[in-house]
């Protein structure tokens, strides 16, 4: 019976002792920036909890309560004073929970411009597709898999630092973009680096 080489590795050396569980570990540890960079728009871009009118840019007669409303944009039957915030005069209602909130909240991505909340994040995925065909053909070609992750990471807190400084929606979803672009290589590089190690049992 002829043995191939990696067989006698694992027969004689074995398949995963410590060296290979640290690397395993310390390379699919770049997964937790990357699944944050993925996620972190459930709660940057997320509706504002609630808005409410400003009480002196309303009647003095008017109770709190019926200017109230728990669901930014929604329908209440109270008229269009509680039910819209676009049916309202600019500066005359403020968010619940801040202007600096969410993205929505800091630049308006409401009304007119609600189609605007969804641009960030359609191209960081968009950035992602792009990122996976450069990272594949840059780390099997020219830089190799730990340069390659480590020029990932590099470049995933360069463009994540850059995002949460963004003045408008458009340098935010740009950098989204770029953001995207950057953590694609992480997955494709630790993927391979975690799993090359380790012998068939693992």
């Amino acid at each position: 019976m002829k043995l191939s080489v990696d067989e006698v590795i694992e027969k004689y050396v074995g398949s995963f002792g410590l060296s290979q569980m640290l690397q395993v570990v310390l390379v699919s540890f770049s997964w937790v920036f990357d699944s944050q960079n993925t996620l972190v728009t459930i709660f940057t871009d997320a509706q504002p909890s609630g808005w409410r009118c400003k009480t002196s840019a309303i009647n003095a007669s008017l109770s709190p309560s019926w200017c109230m409303n728990d669901t930014a944009g929604g329908g209440g039957n109270e008229g269009q004073l509680a039910g819209h915030v676009c049916g309202l005069a600019a500066g005359s209602w403020e968010w619940t929970g801040g202007n600096s909130a969410t993205t929505i909240a800091e630049w308006d991505l409401i009304c007119h411009r609600k189609f605007l909340a969804a641009i960030p994040t359609s191209l960081f995925f968009i950035g992602s597709i792009f990122g996976c065909t450069f990272y594949g053909r840059l780390a099997d070609v020219w830089l190799g898999r730990k340069k390659t992750l480590l020029l990932a990471c590099i470049l995933t807190s360069i463009t994540t630092f850059f995002a949460s400084l963004s003045p408008n929606v458009w340098i935010y979803s740009f950098l989204r973009f770029a953001n995207g672009f950057a953590r694609s290589g992480n997955g494709i590089c630790s993927i391979v680096l975690s799993m090359e190690v380790v012998g068939n049992k693992w």
